[in-house]
């Protein structure tokens, strides 16, 4: 449909029908009663929605194998994944140990520490798999390029 346009326009056009197909998303899980997880995967699945209409219907750079690799999943980034990994930990550990050197804590071990541990990792593997991917294919894949290059 617009095959010139530059940067900031598709960011800006982005950024638009994210926010409509937000209110659109919100406006649909409250005419239908959707609650729970539904509705989360509803909503933060509203940004992937929107590159695929930035890539397939208004800038057709989706057509092209170029046109998918400015959401950078052509290559993994080894180089800045422990980063990724060690910072994240760090933060944890510390504010784990500023919390058990307090009386804030105590050790106890629950009945069912298996199965809670299990469904744990189970839904943090599949929050992140689902919703988190939502979100960071359209803002950090499609909207940081094209607005920070």
């Amino acid at each position: 449909m617009f095959t010139r346009l530059g940067d900031t326009s598709k960011a800006t056009i982005f950024a638009v029908l994210v926010l409509l197909l937000a209110l659109a998303a919100a406006l649909l899980i409250r005419a239908l009663g959707i609650s729970g997880g539904g509705a989360v995967l509803l909503y933060m699945s509203t940004p992937t929605l929107a590159v695929l209409l930035m890539l397939l219907v208004i800038t057709r750079d989706g057509y092209s194998i170029e046109g998918w690799k400015v959401l950078g999943l052509h290559r993994l980034g080894l180089k800045a994944w422990w980063i990724a990994f060690l910072a994240p930990l760090l933060v944890g550990v510390v504010a784990t140990a500023i919390v058990w050197a307090t009386p804030l804590a105590k050790f106890v071990i629950p009945d069912d520490a298996v199965s809670q541990i299990l469904s744990f990792f189970i839904g943090i593997v599949l929050a992140t798999l689902t919703f988190s991917l939502g979100e960071e294919l359209g803002w950090r894949g499609y909207l940081l390029p094209s607005c920070c290059p």
